[in-house]
């Protein structure tokens, strides 16, 4: 498959509206304006390119999207370096527990470790969704050479909140209203289903 560049004619936070047809739903509560942080990243942190996308760890849409779409997109655009790669979160909260716990555990990774280890860790927990514990964080966490015993204590301290909540308004600020919700080059993708096909094709146009 041969790509070309074109320039980069918007902001990831450009204004987008709508959400995976597919996805989990949550309602807006109209939160303030603030400067999210840096998010976990894959790919070339530099591309001109850039694809965000909004999830909550205990959607099952979003297990879906990680378990079945990430790995092709990973293989097709971010191992070749072609776009930059953005995770947001966006608890709605599906669970009012584990849709702040995990992102909480995932974000002291990545504080801690890196955005390497945060990939490899939010698709090992990934594994795990329905059945989520802080046993499994930490257990899942060990799996993965970490330190398991304070990525338990982040998630069950809620050591992340603050980021967390300031994704979600970033989120909300943008249109978001469901999980998983993408953008490419600072459009949202409306998805009729949820295929690699759908999230592909406006990636493939952007770097026409």
């Amino acid at each position: 498959m041969h790509h070309t560049r074109r320039r980069f004619l918007g902001a990831t936070a450009a204004v987008g509206v709508g959400a995976a047809l597919a996805g989990c739903l949550g309602g807006n509560e109209g939160s303030e304006e603030t400067e999210p942080s840096e998010p976990p990243v894959a790919g070339d942190p530099d591309a001109e390119l850039t694809v965000t996308v909004y999830e909550d760890f205990n959607c099952p849409s979003c297990g879906q999207f990680k378990a079945s779409i990430f790995p092709q997109l990973e293989s097709e655009y971010i191992e070749p370096e072609l776009i930059r790669y953005e995770h947001r979160d966006f608890p709605l909260p599906v669970d009012e527990t584990w849709s702040w716990a995990v992102p909480n555990a995932a974000r002291e990774v990545y504080e801690t470790e890196g955005d390497e280890a945060f990939w490899s860790f939010s698709s090992a927990i990934y594994e795990h969704l329905g059945s989520y514990s802080y046993d499994v964080i930490e257990s899942v966490a060990d799996e993965e050479g970490l330190d398991g015993a304070a990525i338990r204590d982040a998630a069950e301290g809620s050591a992340h909140q603050s980021t967390l909540e300031a994704d979600r308004a970033l989120g909300e600020q943008n249109g978001v209203s469901g999980t998983p919700t993408i953008f490419v080059d600072g459009e949202v993708v409306e998805l009729e289903v949820l295929a690699f096909e759908q999230v592909a094709g406006p990636i493939e146009a952007a770097l026409e």
